[in-house]
């Protein structure tokens, strides 16, 4: 099991008489890259939801590094290196790549010129080309998701 990154173990959510995950379990291991298909509707978003920490689980539990995880809010999910780029992109068009990528994190107190070079080391490092100065509103689609993904590595 040393192997296993993320386990979820009989992990339910209910809405109220809907039942959108019941006794779910998972495992992933370190460095898989893993798909999960579905028809719409069938859980999937909530199950990610419930990793990325936007809902909690009613039953069930979550481990990561084989350690029970409490993950309540996308904050938590971060302290375990768990981020989530979502089919509808979370960004403002009037502000800069750069600026949308440290958006919200130290309270807003950041140095915006060695966020760039953070930012451009990371692209690098990954295979990404984003320029972190243009604006989000003069990109195409993969380069704005190209910035959630940058996003969610700088975090």
């Amino acid at each position: 099991m040393a192997n296993v990154a993320i386990e979820l173990k009989n992990i339910t959510k209910t809405f109220g008489n809907v039942v959108a995950n019941r006794d779910v379990c998972l495992s992933v291991n370190r460095g898989e890259i893993l798909s999960i298909l579905g028809e719409n509707g069938s859980g999937k978003t909530t199950l990610m939801n419930m990793l990325s920490g936007i809902y909690f689980p009613d039953e069930g539990s979550i481990l990561i590094n084989e350690k029970e995880a409490s993950i309540t809010s996308p904050k938590d999910a971060f302290k375990y290196k768990i981020g989530m780029i979502h089919q509808h992109f979370k960004l403002v068009d009037v502000f800069t790549a750069a600026e949308n990528i440290v958006l919200g994190i130290n309270d807003g107190k950041y140095n915006l010129k060695n966020s760039v070079n953070e930012i451009k080391k990371i692209s690098s490092q990954y295979g990404f080309e984003l320029d972190p100065e243009k604006k989000i509103y003069t990109m195409s689609v993969s380069e704005k998701q190209t910035v959630e993904i940058v996003k969610v590595l700088y975090r």
